[in-house]
This record gives C-alpha cells, structure tokens and sequence, in this order.
C-alpha cells in the first residue's frame, strides 16, 4: 500500500549525497573561472600571435559562469528532493501508525479514521509526483551541464592547437589549456557520479 520506508531513507540519503557531489563540482568551476580568466589574459599578452585564442578563451570564461550557475541551480534541487524525501516518510509513517489504530478498534470506529487516512494519501501521492517531476528535471540538469564539460573537453584540443602559433607563449598557454581540460573532467566525474545515484530512482 505505502512506498517501502527503506526505499524513501535510500532517496533522501542519495538526494543528500548528490548535493554534496554538486557543491565540490561548484568549486571546482570557481577554479575553472579563474583558469579561464587567467587564460584569457595571457592571450590578451600574447597579442597577434594569439589572435585565434581570444574567442575560445572567452568561451571558457562563458562556460565557466554558466557551470558555477547551473551547479547553484541542480544543488538547490537535490536539496528540495530530499526535503520531498523526508516528508514522504513522515506522511508514511502517519498513515502507517492509521492503519494499525484502525486495525485495533472496531469497523464502526475505524471508519471515523477514514478522512484522515483520505488527506494522507492524497498528500503522498502529491509528493510523490513532485518528486518524479524533480526527478525529472534533475536528470535534465544534470545532462546539460554534462554536455557544457563535454564541450569544454573539444574547445580544449583546439586551444592547445591554436597555442603551437604563439612561439614562446606556447607552453604557459598548453599548460593553461591542460589545466581547464582536467579540471572539466572532475566536474564531469562528480556529475557522472550524481547521475549514477539519480539512476536508482525511476525517472520518468
């Protein structure tokens, strides 16, 4: 009758742990900004011989902003599933406790608990469509920001490409590129992870 309390502790807990995924993924796009901005002003320095670097360093400034947005964005989601989490289980267990008190007296009595056991499902079935809805956009963020790391993966190789017609500025630049390569990939491992977690969930 009732989702299994088991199910809804491993729901708040993997809620839990994907916040705390996407908070580490948040700082780690703070130091991609940074990597970003600081490569942009090398560009800048290198003048002419860089000229076809300042639209892809600029585009890993832009990506960066939109990662540490869209990371702010996905945390408070994951938080409001979990809180969705916690109130599935205490509804569960009001309606748990109705169901043995109706168990206990009389048919005639128990049929005065009806409303209240009505207003209970009726408010876990609500939550339990808000949190598929949640489910369901998590997962949608979740691949965007994916897609934004894939992205930045590309534009990577032909920062590094470009930066081989940039004489003495070469290594500090490839050296600037690796540094935005890598740290794409740890935001792209905390993001595998969450989704990982979010896969235990049926996300329609």
């Amino acid at each position: 009758m009732f989702e299994d309390s088991s199910h809804i502790a491993a729901q708040t807990a993997a809620a839990a742990t994907i916040s705390g995924h996407l908070y580490r993924a948040s700082m780690i796009a703070k130091r991609m900004a940074l990597a970003a901005k600081n490569s942009r002003a090398m560009v800048l320095r290198a003048g002419s011989k860089a000229a076809g670097l300042k639209v892809i360093s600029d585009y890993f400034d832009e990506l960066a902003d939109k990662t540490i947005n869209l990371s702010h964005i996905i945390n408070h989601s994951a938080i409001s599933i979990s809180q969705n989490s916690v109130k599935q289980w205490r509804t569960q267990g009001f309606l748990h406790n109705l169901s043995k008190c109706k168990a206990r007296v009389g048919n005639q009595k128990s049929t005065q608990l009806d409303p209240a056991m009505s207003i209970g499902e009726d408010s876990l079935h609500e939550l339990a469509n808000k949190l598929q809805s949640e489910l369901s956009s998590l997962n949608d963020q979740l691949l965007d920001i994916r897609q934004y790391m894939q992205s930045s993966n590309v534009v990577a190789v032909t920062f590094r490409l470009e930066a081989t017609q940039t004489g003495e500025f070469q290594p500090l630049l490839e050296s600037m590129a690796n540094s935005i390569d890598g740290l794409s990939n740890e935001i792209k491992n905390h993001i595998t992870f969450s989704q990982n977690q979010l896969a235990q969930f049926k996300v329609s």
